[in-house]
């Protein structure tokens, strides 16, 4: 359900409390906005008017929060729906589109990777994706981290001859790649494995996936027993490899529940206005990983509610489901949210806090790993403060730098001038105020200095006109010339009075013993930061990470420009065709590689534009400046 489909009704709530009558006692969710539209707080209710009610009687027994929300709060919109399990996808809709302030927030978890595995395809391949899209293909995570995740795909083809090629397998007469020389790979770009067997081994690393590892070694056992019998010891030698091979893997894995099944343990630990969680993901009765989260959740606010509100956004998003989902306090909708789930997945979840036995344990053991991480939370925290105040001490400014947002421009010889601007909060990336900018000031020759100030001014006229938190230091990827057209688009914008400063890299080819060097506004010397000190690592690593960002957006718009600088000067070569031919050979190196009758199996292309496409960039195997390896795989038009 989307939210802009619907039509909020709204009233007045400064004045006097008479709209609470003409509330509807019908399922749905509220909206309180302050005077300036910004949503303060979403909240579903199964009776609106009864619960909107509450938030305005004299004793809610819920906690100062309440008051305070109330009182900031202008208007209030509610909208009716069918059941209260829309109201449930609405409300969960809505504050994930508007992150209001008052209700618990569950912070992003996009920087943990999924595993794709592309069951379109005839022969479907394993990949790593930020996110799962609605593409009919399967997808099961998040994974701890995306190297865990590398390792496990590099096992599963190894183990279950999954092809690692990325292309597609329609050439049949391309050559076979070196897995397919180490016996990895069993062909199937050549005919060597036909799509059963293909099948069959994917179905395999899906149970494995899945936990099911002692009825998928008993089924290869049983294989491996038949290639013996028929003296085909070659292929029982690959199928007791692999036995072993997840045996190995198995014997790593730590088994927590004797009866199997798939199970989400969350466990949580609440000090003052922080919450901690700690999900445990059990398939087959054994623990794969886990994952943690720390997120906001108001004192005096009940556990029930601050559990309930991130069960409803991490779920919200995915596309695998456990058998069960285990809570660490009772939540008063637990049973409409394991609705939500079961009509989610097509199949039962259960939701719900287990009292006593095995699962009450599995629960105790995730809350107290919850505990264990708000500890070193914490303590990270207390040691980041700490950096901070020496950084603002050293660099004079009022405020502690909690937000800095870091900038940096790139060009090779003037081509593609872009910048970027990365955003730390508390000393850690906060990759929600990551930006990329192309540069629009500068036409031909690359000038750092302009395209520096037009970046910063961009990004904080930005701030301005939307309202947005400002930065409490804006740091700069540069020297004095740098600095000072930053300093200039902050004159501009009425804005001299935010902290600003440069960090120049001191170390060069002729002089690698130089120091980096920090510079402020109107000082001509540079300030002295102690070498190896944690202020000048922290402000280090921000501008390693925005030097890091702006590259990789800058080769990014080479390929783009290689690729575009090929085809489209071929005359009668349309983004259409010319998307077909890349999707195809993968690369402009290998749409010049490719033979005339290859280029003519592509729909869409004629003997014409075949020759039109030789005499502009050359003939079979012929390659073209830039046409070279950098020229990578690309779909994008």
């Amino acid at each position: 359900m989307s939210d802009s489909a619907l039509s909020p009704n709204s009233v007045s709530v400064e004045e006097d409390r008479s709209f609470l009558k003409s509330l509807p006692e019908k399922p749905g969710i509220y909206i309180f906005r302050n005077r300036a539209g910004d949503v303060l707080y979403v909240g579903k209710a199964l009776r609106l008017r009864s619960r909107v009610r509450s938030y305005f009687a004299k004793r809610t027994g819920r906690g100062p929060w309440i008051q305070k929300m109330v009182e900031e709060s202008s208007t209030l919109e509610h909208i009716v729906t069918a059941n209260e399990i829309e109201a449930l996808i609405l409300e969960s809709n809505y504050v994930k589109k508007h992150k209001p302030r008052h209700n618990v927030l569950l912070r992003d978890d996009k920087h943990f990777p999924y595993m794709k595995l592309s069951t379109s395809e005839d022969y479907p391949r394993l990949s790593i994706v930020r996110r799962p899209a609605g593409d009919g293909d399967s997808y099961l995570g998040p994974f701890p981290s995306a190297s865990s995740l590398r390792r496990t795909i590099r096992f599963l083809q190894k183990t279950f001859h999954i092809r690692p090629c990325t292309g597609g397998l329609e050439d049949k007469t391309a050559k076979r790649c070196i897995y397919f020389q180490m016996g990895q790979c069993l062909g199937p770009c050549d005919d060597y494995q036909s799509r059963e067997s293909y099948g069959s081994g994917v179905d395999d690393a899906l149970d494995f996936l899945k936990g099911k590892n002692q009825e998928l070694v008993r089924r290869l056992k049983k294989q491996m027993q038949k290639y013996s019998e028929d003296l085909q010891y070659e292929a029982a030698a690959k199928v007791r490899d692999q036995i072993r091979g997840i045996e190995h893997v198995t014997e790593r894995q730590t088994m927590l529940s004797v009866k199997g099944g798939d199970q989400d343990v969350l466990g949580c630990h609440r000090q003052e206005e922080k919450a901690t969680f700690r999900l445990f993901f059990i398939r087959g009765g054994r623990l794969l990983g886990d994952q943690g989260f720390h997120v906001v959740a108001r004192e005096g606010l009940p556990d029930g509610e601050v559990v309930s509100a991130f069960v409803k956004q991490y779920y919200a998003g995915k596309t695998f489901f456990p058998d069960e989902v285990l809570l660490p306090s009772a939540v008063g909708d637990a049973s409409l949210i394991g609705e939500w789930l079961s009509d989610k997945r097509g199949k039962k979840v259960s939701v719900f806090h287990p009292r006593r036995g095995n699962k009450r344990r599995l629960v105790e053991m995730a809350s107290e790993n919850a505990s264990h991480a708000q500890e070193q939370e914490s303590a990270l925290l207390s040691k980041e403060q700490q950096t901070l105040e020496d950084i603002r001490q050293a660099l004079g400014l009022e405020e502690l730098p909690v937000r800095i947002e870091a900038f940096d421009v790139s060009n090779l010889q003037g081509s593609n001038i872009v910048g970027a601007s990365v955003m730390f909060q508390e000393g850690r990336p906060l990759k929600d105020g990551y930006r990329r900018y192309k540069i629009r000031s500068v036409a031909k020759s690359p000038d750092d200095y302009s395209s520096m100030r037009e970046i910063v001014f961009r990004r904080l006229e930005h701030l301005v006109n939307e309202g947005g938190e400002m930065p409490d230091l804006l740091l700069i990827d540069g020297g004095k010339g740098q600095l000072s057209s930053a300093a200039s688009a902050l004159e501009e914008l009425g804005l001299a009075d935010v902290a600003l400063c440069a960090i120049a890299k001191g170390r060069s080819s002729e002089n690698p013993e130089a120091q980096d060097v920090i510079f402020l506004p109107g000082q001509s010397d540079p300030i002295s930061l102690q070498e190896g000190s944690a202020p000048k690592l922290m402000l280090q690593k921000i501008r390693d990470e925005v030097h890091r960002f702006v590259l990789t957006f800058h080769r990014t718009r080479r390929r783009r420009t290689t690729l575009k600088s090929g085809l489209d000067d071929v005359p009668g070569l349309g983004p259409k065709r010319r998307r077909a031919l890349l999707r195809t050979f993968g690369s402009l190196r290998g749409v010049l590689e490719a033979s005339d009758s290859k280029l003519l199996e592509v729909e869409g292309i004629t003997p014409k534009l075949v020759a039109a496409l030789r005499e502009k960039l050359g003939g079979e195997g012929t390659l073209v400046e830039g046409a070279g390896k950098g020229a990578s795989r690309a779909n994008e038009s």
